[in-house]
This record gives structure tokens, sequence and C-alpha cells, in this order.
């Protein structure tokens, strides 16, 4: 167990965090604390960020009834720096970064980035037997439109899209990120998304390698302020899907609603992800391409999956190949995972059970 002391001096000599999008990344945590001297300060902030960065983590990758009754029942026990001591939780961390630091003779401010240890969180939460998600969902495109009085505004004078882009979603359990590279302008226009032109909406989603586009409107009417849209996903030789969300109101500004709807889509997936049953089971599939990177895809979606133990290739053939795998939990679950990571799994009459390429 090493102390909280040793953490914060382990960030100057640590390297920034890496740039893989994991959700053990924990991203704009605000510290502020003064003290009878820069030291104190800093070294109460840092230990309260790294709390706070903790408490997140935990509540993003759980669900707080799998969390009552445990010591990681924050709405009972309290918060995490009094369930646990700083040694503890600096236990935890495996990389620190500060943004925006001030300082003073009596105070220090910043923004703190942690990166947590995924090995030391499974074993906290395995030894509460609190259940949690294992993977990402698939990413999301946003296209956030704001309704002005009839005016509908995409790329410019759009609070909506400021939103957006103020942080970083990147590392949530529900990955979203807008276009903001220039390249959408050209492709897509505020009427077109509101109108989910099909042609517009699966060049945008070529573009930019993903499945799922969120198309969010956002208005603002005598002070109050609602939001709604579309959840449009294309698969493999399938038809667009759109499901309806909202509207709703929001309570807070732009940023809290933007915020709102990633943490509503986390919970959707906490949900339909979350192993209860780690009995394992096996199953024998033919993985189904048309070529060698569309092998190598599909075998990473497999070997990757956080469900999948064990994946043993059979069988070979230029088009196709057979394969043992090895899972936890839900067969549904599975499904659900693989789908995530762009890799189809279901049964054919013939064939059994069968992998090919989602989208």
């Amino acid at each position: 167990m090493r102390p909280i002391f040793a953490a914060i001096c382990l960030f100057f000599a640590i390297p920034a965090l890496a740039s893989a999008d994991d959700p053990y990344t924990i991203l704009g945590v605000s510290i502020d604390a003064t003290g009878s001297n820069a030291l104190e300060a800093q070294t109460l902030a840092m230990r309260r960020g790294q709390a706070m960065a903790a408490q997140r983590l935990i509540e993003r990758l759980t669900l707080p009834e799998d969390r009552a009754g445990t010591p990681l029942d924050f709405g009972s026990a309290g918060a995490i720096d009094s369930i646990f001591d700083d040694s503890a939780i600096a236990e935890l961390i495996s990389g620190l970064q500060i943004d925006n630091e001030q300082r003073s003779a009596t105070r220090y401010l910043g923004e703190l980035a942690v990166n947590f240890d995924r090995r030391a969180v499974v074993r906290l939460l395995s030894s509460y037997g609190v259940p949690f998600v294992e993977s990402q969902a698939r990413p999301t495109l946003v296209l956030p439109v704001y309704d002005a009085g009839g005016q509908f505004y995409l790329w410019d004078e759009n609070p909506w899209l400021s939103a957006w882009t103020s942080r970083s979603y990147a590392h949530a359990l529900a990955p979203m990120a807008v276009p903001v590279d220039g390249g959408g302008r050209a492709i897509i226009s505020a009427r077109e998304a509101l109108g989910l032109d099909e042609a517009r909406l699966r060049e945008l989603a070529s573009v930019y390698g993903v499945s799922r586009i969120a198309v969010l409107r956002a208005q603002e009417r005598e002070g109050v302020r609602r939001m709604g849209g579309f959840l449009v996903s294309f698969d493999a030789g399938a038809e667009m899907v759109v499901d309806t969300w909202g509207p709703e109101t929001v309570y807070g500004g732009w940023n809290d609603a933007a915020l709102g709807f990633v943490v509503g889509r986390e919970n959707a997936w906490k949900r339909e992800a979350i192993v209860r049953n780690t009995a394992t089971e096996d199953l024998r599939v033919t993985v189904i391409y048309g070529g060698l990177g569309e092998w190598q895809s599909l075998q990473g979606a497999l070997t990757g999956a956080s469900l999948v133990t064990n994946a043993r290739l059979d069988a070979m053939s230029r088009d196709g190949a057979l394969m043992t795998v090895s899972y936890r939990g839900a067969l549904e679950q599975l499904t659900s995972e693989l789908a995530e990571r762009g890799a189809a799994l279901e049964e054919h009459p013939g064939l059994g059970w069968v992998v090919r390429s989602a989208f």
C-alpha cells in the first residue's frame, strides 16, 4: 500500500495518459484546496481529486442497485474517501495528468485526469461482489442541431454544438464524438440531419467509421430548454433503424444536457451488458469473411470481447473459419457485445452459429 503523497510524486515522473480511449480513464476532475502553505494545498487538492475520480469510475462501471448494501453504496455509506483511506485509493491509480494548474502561497487549483489500473479496480469490485460492465458500447457520432425559432443550425452559431465540443466523451461507456474536423460540413446540413436523409447519414457514418448516429435537436423558448431526437443505426445489409428519443426538459445548461444524454446511454448499456452469470459455455461458430483484412477484424472482435475467455481456431479456408468460443454470461449479451465490436453473431439454418461483419 503506498501513501497518497507517493501517488502525487509519481505524477511528475509518469508520461501522459495513454491515447487509447478506455472507460478506466476519468477526465475533467476540478480540484481546488487551500492550506497553510503551497505543498499542503496541493496535497489536499490531489487527494480530493483522486478520491472524486475513483468514485466517478465506480459509478460509471456499476449500477446503484448493485452497490446497495455494500461499502460502495455511496448514497448510504458516504463519499469514497470516507470509506477507504488515501493509500487504498492510490492503489487503484496508474497515472495522473493535470491541466490548467494555478497556485499561490496557500491555494492550489487545476483539472485532473486520472488513469486507473483495470486489474486493481476489478479486484476491488469483485471483492465486494459488485457486478460491473467490462466493455464499451460502440461509438456514436452526434449531430447536435440547434433550433433557434425555426432556424436550424448545425455547424455555425450553435451553442448546442459548443456544449458537445467543450469536453471529451471518448472514455465514456457509451463513447460519443461530434464531427468537428470540417468533413461533416460538406456532407450534411441541419435540415438534412433532422429529416433523416439516409444517403447523407450513411455517407457520414462511412466517413467517420461508425454505425450509429444520434441526431439531437435542442431549443430554448421562454427560458425553458428542451432536447430530443433520433438514434440511427446501420447494420450490414440492413435497412436504417431509427429510434426516437425524448424530448425532455433540460435542467441546467447545455453542457449538463450533453452529459445527461451520455450518462443515460451509459446506464442503458450497463443494464444490457453487465454479466451476472459467470459460468463458462462453449459455442462452435463459423466465421465468414471476404479477405484477410475482414478475417483479422472479426478474429479481433472475438478474441478481444470481454465476455470471451477463449477463442480456439479449429479450421480455416479462404473465406471461412471454424472456431470454438468459450464465453461468460448470456448468449444475448455475447451477441450484443460482438455487435458493438462490429461482428454479428446469428444462427444460420445450414451453418449453425455464424459470425460475420456487422457493418
